[in-house]
């Protein structure tokens, strides 16, 4: 809500009030506007219009033990001559606060402010309760908890263990309620969605790494599950890792999942099904489209196995018997397209395990430097270039002949060329001979298209 108001052209109070009504009509009685440290000023107007509708109103400090004292005592001051808040709370936005940090907190607040202060946890490592209680010890007194501990990545403190805390817990509580509440509702929402502690948001906590980002890569179904861990120890590396970005989440995960991976990831063995056979692989780019009348024209002549590189995304016309696709950045930039793909995809099934690609024939792949070979069960190859991997494919099915469409090149200052070079320069070497029918700045030999 808050972020909304603030990026609205509109008063600020005229958003309230289109928000809410007087409290007296509403079902709730309190409102917490929540802030980072340079937002706090900008929200008194709105703090100000829920106060006069007759809310209780809370002030959430997000982020704040990312803050020095001095700062923290600073804002206490000022908000301290502020009317309209009844309770001030900080909130553990990494889940990464240790019970020394929420007394730091607690009293760089409570230097200025003298009236109620709360306390809002999160579960990143495992520690929402005992922060919890740590918080009410130095003197909290508003805390937070939610049925399961539900909320947005690790959760927050689970409220039905709250409520067995002995500071807490009244004489009289009957557990068994909220018992079969979680029981008959909540413990299959909290399957399904994926909320609660776990290793990737203990090391986000550890690296301060904002929570969005772990929650980004885990819902990620392209990314090698392996290599979650690294890519959030590299995003704890960056400048402002706390303040998510998601240009930067996706030049991380490409990098690192580069990088490392270089681990054999086998497939299954693979006949030599291709033998005596041609095999066109068309790329999918505006070379191929200046050529597809020539393309139409060669495959019903000729009749070759047609395989495209990535998914087919232009209008070619053109029935693909296979599509090769690798676990690399091109994939996961068009990830949704490929959800209702109908094509017979040749893949490294192990990095696909969560998508619903109709993998008809699963060869694995290992990223090795200066090295191509291809074996039985996978493909070494220098580089994670789809096309390379395509090749090593076809060699081993044994493939009579392999002819390229539509790879015309890059810039040359762009790394796919000079990547592309090496490739073609180690496949030299190794005396493996492949045509490309259409120009080409690659240094394949070339046949013409409409020499048939």
């Amino acid at each position: 809500m808050q972020k909304t108001i603030l990026s609205e052209d509109r008063p600020h109070a005229e958003s309230i009030d289109l928000l809410f009504k007087e409290a007296k009509n509403e079902k709730i009685s309190l409102v917490r506007v929540a802030a980072h440290f340079k937002e706090v000023d900008s929200c008194h107007e709105m703090l100000i219009r829920l106060k006069e509708k007759g809310f209780i109103v809370g002030l959430n400090i997000m982020q704040a033990s990312l803050r020095s004292t001095q700062e923290i005592q600073e804002l206490s001051k000022k908000i301290s001559s502020w009317d309209c808040i009844d309770v001030v709370y900080f909130a553990d936005s990494l889940g990464s606060m240790s019970q020394n940090d929420i007394e730091e907190v607690y009293r760089a607040i409570a230097k200025h402010w003298k009236k109620d202060i709360g306390f809002h946890s999160h579960n990143n490592m495992g520690q929402a309760l005992t922060n919890v209680n740590a918080a009410l010890d130095i003197g909290c007194n508003w805390i937070d908890g939610t049925v399961t501990g539900m909320g947005r990545g690790a959760g927050n403190a689970a409220t039905e263990y709250l409520f067995l805390e002995k500071r807490i817990k009244r004489d009289d509580y009957d557990p068994s309620p909220l018992f079969n509440l979680v029981r008959n509702h909540f413990l299959e929402m909290k399957q399904e969605c994926g909320w609660g502690a776990s290793i990737p948001y203990y090391i986000g906590a550890l690296n301060n790494v904002h929570p969005t980002y772990v929650q980004e890569l885990c819902k990620d179904t392209t990314i090698n599950e392996e290599f979650i861990p690294k890519i959030i120890q590299d995003l704890g590396q960056l400048q402002n890792p706390n303040s998510f970005n998601q240009e930067k989440l996706e030049r991380v995960k490409s990098k690192t999942s580069k990088d490392m991976d270089i681990d054999l990831i086998e497939g299954e063995s693979i006949s030599g099904f291709m033998q005596n056979k041609e095999v066109l692989i068309v790329a999918q780019t505006e070379s191929s489209l200046s050529f597809k009348e020539a393309i139409h024209d060669y495959i019903k002549k000729k009749k070759p196995i047609v395989a495209s590189i990535n998914q087919p995304n232009l209008d070619l016309d053109i029935d693909y018997d296979f599509v090769f696709i690798t676990h690399n950045e091109k994939f996961r930039e068009d990830e949704n397209k490929y959800k209702n793909d109908k094509n017979n995809f040749i893949a490294p099934k192990k990095l696909f395990i969560n998508s619903s690609l109709n993998i008809a024939y699963d060869y694995g792949i290992q990223i090795s430097e200066n090295r191509f070979e291809y074996n039985e069960t996978y493909a070494s190859i220098p580089f994670r270039i789809t096309v390379a991997y395509a090749i090593a494919f076809c060699m081993q099915a044994k493939a009579s002949e392999i002819n390229l469409v539509g790879f015309g090149g890059f810039d040359l200052d762009d790394p796919r060329q000079k990547e592309m070079q090496e490739f073609l320069s180690i496949l030299s070497k190794n005396k493996i001979n492949l045509f490309s029918l259409t120009p080409t700045t690659f240094t394949i030999k070339e046949k013409s298209i409409y020499a048939i």
